[in-house]
């Protein structure tokens, strides 16, 4: 996958043009970078540089579904995105939804419904009478499927014998319903498909990393969401990185902790040799500084 290099994450193989693991990135002012900041195979670029790089796939997922309703036909809509370069979007619109059910759901006519090929009847009152398929909507024609299709596509999305990655957020319900195309039978579903998925919530309160940016106007449409979901995800990998420790600031530290003397009185032979022991945690640790003196 070839990429610019400001789209770096931490985890990248960089193959092209020298082969680096990326496991901290430091990023400067005028665009500066800089890979593995003080180890051994650093690199030195800029953002707008072209990298190629194999990157583990993650796939982005949100559905709309009617949370009173556990079967296929609570199942509203179904968007998937992931972290490729373009990336690769799935969304599809669910035939099989119970619209009739939608009716005196507020939430759902309030804040789904705008974002789904549907017409909603009110009375005179303003209240809902019927939700019905609006087949003149150019979404109808384009997204709108029965359910068996839907998960043909989706198993199609995840091709392979190796499931990718799965994340979402706060997304039990979402993975529920992702395997419900499939009939709940993990014997039956394709291997590609994933059994399990990462919380970006759970992951946000693990880093103790700030909220993302608020959602544009468009939340609760299945693909948008997944979209978000990645750019949460890619919110908390940059939080990640400035929290990740360099090779220059452990060495420090260790020096430190050996009780040799501070480190600007170091002769620089030992100041390597601090660098070197940093740099072998560094390849088998993930070590960062305390939330509190990074963000």
């Amino acid at each position: 996958m070839r990429i610019q290099a400001h789209d770096l994450q931490i985890g990248d193989l960089i193959t092209r043009p020298t082969r680096v693991r990326v496991r901290h990135l430091q990023r400067g002012d005028g665009g500066e970078l800089i890979t593995n900041p003080g180890a051994p195979d650093e690199m030195k670029g800029h953002a707008w540089e072209w990298v190629d790089v194999e990157r583990q796939r993650r796939v982005f997922l949100d559905t709309e579904f009617d949370p009173r309703d556990p079967t296929l036909t609570g199942l509203l809509s179904i968007g998937l995105t992931d972290n490729g370069s373009p990336a690769a979007d799935f969304y599809a619109i669910n035939a099989d939804a119970n619209l009739a059910a939608l009716a005196d759901h507020p939430f759902i006519v309030e804040n789904v419904a705008p974002f789904l090929p549907v017409t909603v009847s009110r009375g005179a009152d303003g209240s809902v009478t019927g939700i019905d398929w609006d087949k003149g909507h150019p979404d109808y024609t384009t997204h709108v499927r029965p359910a068996a299709q839907i998960a043909e596509e989706v198993a199609a999305y995840f091709p392979g014998e190796r499931a990718p990655e799965l994340l979402a957020n706060w997304g039990k319900d979402d993975l529920g319903y992702l395997h419900r195309l499939f009939g709940n039978d993990w014997g039956a579903m394709p291997d590609g498909v994933p059994r399990i998925f990462t919380d970006l919530e759970v992951l946000r309160r693990q880093l103790d990393a700030p909220q993302p940016p608020a959602q544009a106007a468009d939340e609760h449409h299945a693909l948008a969401d997944a979209r978000f979901n990645r750019d949460f995800h890619t919110h908390l990998l940059r939080f990640q990185e400035r929290q990740m420790a360099s090779v220059n600031e452990l060495a420090e530290a260790l020096c430190g902790v050996d009780r040799r003397g501070p480190w600007q009185r170091q002769s620089e032979l030992h100041r390597n040799g601090y660098r070197i022991a940093a740099t072998v945690l560094l390849k088998r640790f993930e070590v960062r500084r305390r939330p509190q003196d990074g963000q």
